[in-house]
């Protein structure tokens, strides 16, 4: 048997009471058709009324709607259920949206919002920095018009994004970016851009790249000659002269690839070391001394005149291995890009500043431009004259790695005919006093 829902029963007892008291009052006054059409006019303007305020509850957020009675009571919460889901809803994808709009914000990526025309439709503060694109000025502008880069423009005209480009910033000359475009995933007329400051990594896969070839080719040159000479004495009865001359210049050529290589490996251990260096006592005067000795040895022939100026006793705190390699370096270059019979001076001194080791030679001096990249890794100022006296091209890499272990900085003035002067200067935190050197060995 059919069953009436609780709400149409007192729809149709609404429908049928105001029928009945319209007929009542119509028999009453003898106008019974009348009473009976003003009666439906009611019942209809009631109906009326509860769709106002249904529109009212539907346009107007905390409005009654309305009154829960016969069809309506059945209504009425289903709307106002509907309404607290899709107010539910709304919040959350406005606290996503928030979420997402924060989170872009914050990335050092610039990225940019494009559309089908490559306008722009959208970007984060980053893009002002990388691109030249600041919102919400630049709404609606080409991209090519803003960042007008050739490359750029032809690499979005193809339409090819499978690979990033490569570009120069527009808005910063010395940044590098990598540009990624793809088009949004449920918005197929829309592109995302995002451009990424990749000038760090840039310079170093290149200084990479060149360090390799450097390396290859300062390998290649002594193994040439090993095995151009090897070819030569490859016979039945070699010359004794050419037997003597060719296995001098072979063992020059494999201390010269002995020196490479040590050279390399002290560099990557340096490198590899990030903390700073050890806190044990290096007594200077006593490490320059030796090393000074050192080079009046290898001078030999050439007869340099090197002076030690020791103006203080103070020591220093760090890794004596690593200062003596470092010292080494300097003074053993010094004497290498000193002419025959000239002066190398060693001066060592303390201030309030700190300590400053200075070696000065009598050389040809630098040029200013090569000054700023003489401690990159096997950077010559001549390659040929480098080669020739000797040097690896390691060893002021070697010299600044270790001065920065050391909290330390290297100084180089020079000129061009007037000689050079590298100066080691270390802060007063790392100079230690000869009582306190005593007192700290005592305690020991």
């Amino acid at each position: 048997m059919f069953s009436m829902p609780n709400h149409w029963r007192e729809e149709l007892r609404l429908f049928l009471g105001t029928l009945i008291m319209s007929g009542l009052a119509g028999m009453l006054t003898g106008q019974l058709l009348p009473c009976l059409l003003l009666g439906m006019l009611v019942y209809l303007g009631w109906h009326l009324y509860q769709l106002a305020r249904l529109a009212h509850l539907l346009g107007q957020n905390g409005h009654d709607g309305p009154r829960p009675i016969g069809l309506w009571k059945d209504i009425v919460p289903r709307i106002q259920e509907r309404q607290d889901s899709n107010n539910t809803r709304i919040r959350n994808l406005s606290y996503q949206l928030d979420r997402f709009r924060d989170t872009v914000n914050t990335l050092p990526d610039a990225v940019i919002i494009l559309d089908h025309s490559g306008r722009v439709d959208w970007s984060n503060p980053a893009a002002e920095n990388l691109l030249n694109i600041v919102w919400p000025d630049s709404q609606g502008r080409l991209l090519t018009a803003l960042a007008p880069d050739p490359v750029l423009g032809e690499y979005l005209e193809n339409s090819e994004f499978a690979m990033p480009l490569v570009i120069t910033s527009p808005a910063n000359r010395a940044k590098i970016l990598s540009v990624f475009v793809t088009p949004l995933k449920h918005e197929a007329n829309l592109l995302m851009v995002v451009a990424r400051d990749i000038t760090r990594q840039y310079y170093l896969d290149t200084s990479r790249r060149d360090f390799v070839a450097n390396v290859s080719h300062e390998l290649r040159t002594p193994l040439t000659v090993i095995s151009g000479l090897a070819e030569q004495l490859n016979t039945n009865i070699p010359d004794p002269a050419i037997l003597q001359r060719s296995t001098g210049l072979i063992l020059q050529q494999a201390r010269r690839m002995n020196e490479l290589v040590s050279d390399l490996l002290t560099l990557s251990r340096l490198e590899m070391r990030r903390e700073s260096a050890p806190e044990e006592h290096v007594p200077i005067e006593e490490l320059l001394t030796t090393i000074v000795e050192e080079a009046r040895t290898l001078s030999g022939a050439a007869q340099h005149v090197v002076q030690l100026d020791i103006r203080s006793r103070d020591g220093l705190r760090g890794n004596a291995k690593e200062l003596r390699t470092a010292f080494s370096n300097l003074v053993t270059n010094a004497i290498r890009h000193t002419p025959n019979h000239a002066e190398v001076r060693i001066l060592w001194q303390v201030d309030d500043e700190g300590a400053h080791l200075s070696v000065t030679d009598t050389g040809e001096g630098i040029a200013a431009r090569h000054i700023p990249r003489l401690t990159e890794r096997l950077y010559r100022v001549d390659a040929s004259h480098s080669r020739d006296t000797g040097g690896t091209g390691l060893g002021l890499a070697i010299v600044k790695h270790v001065l920065e272990r050391h909290d330390a900085e290297l100084e180089i003035i020079s000129t061009v005919g007037g000689g050079s002067t590298f100066t080691c200067h270390f802060p007063a935190e790392r100079v230690i006093r000869p009582g306190a050197a005593e007192n700290t060995a005592i305690s020991d």
